[in-house]
């Protein structure tokens, strides 16, 4: 549609990014602060195992080189690196699951409460207007907040992990 009969079109903006964690408080925040450390730490986990089994590699085509003490030595510590690595890839993993699981579903809670708030302070009559059944009230706060739910506790983590798989 133009503004004023000039031509212009008017481009509505969704909101900023910044918008998804408006409902954060400040358990949310030491949630969302620790699943980025998992999701950046989960992250990188695939570059390190790539990098660990390139030398377990080299150690296997430089066997014939090597003695057999010093060969068995580099691929016991190489074995054990990979050990760690996945015990705190787990570690890792678990925490930005269950961080950024946590925080959607508080924030999603609050913004529900808020949300069905807003719509029980309208006049009686913008209901006979504009809302067809209590059912679509209902399923609007519920989709619309599972949306974002989905966002913080989905989307948002696992961007977070391919930036950083991405960066190394």
């Amino acid at each position: 549609m133009d503004k004023e009969g000039k031509g212009i079109e008017v481009k509505h903006r969704n909101g900023s990014f910044r918008s998804i964690f408006m409902h954060a408080d400040g358990i949310d925040r030491f949630l969302m602060a620790l699943g980025f450390i998992g999701s950046v730490g989960s992250g990188s986990t695939t570059p390190v195992v790539i990098y660990v089994s390139g030398k377990l590699m080299n150690s296997i085509g430089n066997a014939q080189t090597l003695s057999t003490d010093v060969f068995t030595h580099n691929i016991n510590k190489n074995a054990l690196f990979l050990v760690y690595i996945a015990c705190a890839g787990w570690v890792v993993a678990f925490l930005e699951g269950f961080c950024w699981t946590r925080t959607g579903e508080r924030q999603a809670t609050r913004m529900r409460a808020r949300y069905l708030k807003a719509v029980l302070r309208q006049d009686v009559g913008y209901f006979d207007m504009h809302v067809t059944s209590t059912a679509e009230v209902i399923t609007s706060i519920s989709n619309d907040s599972l949306v974002i739910q989905d966002v913080i506790s989905e989307k948002f983590p696992n961007f977070l992990k391919e930036y950083c798989r991405i960066l190394w």
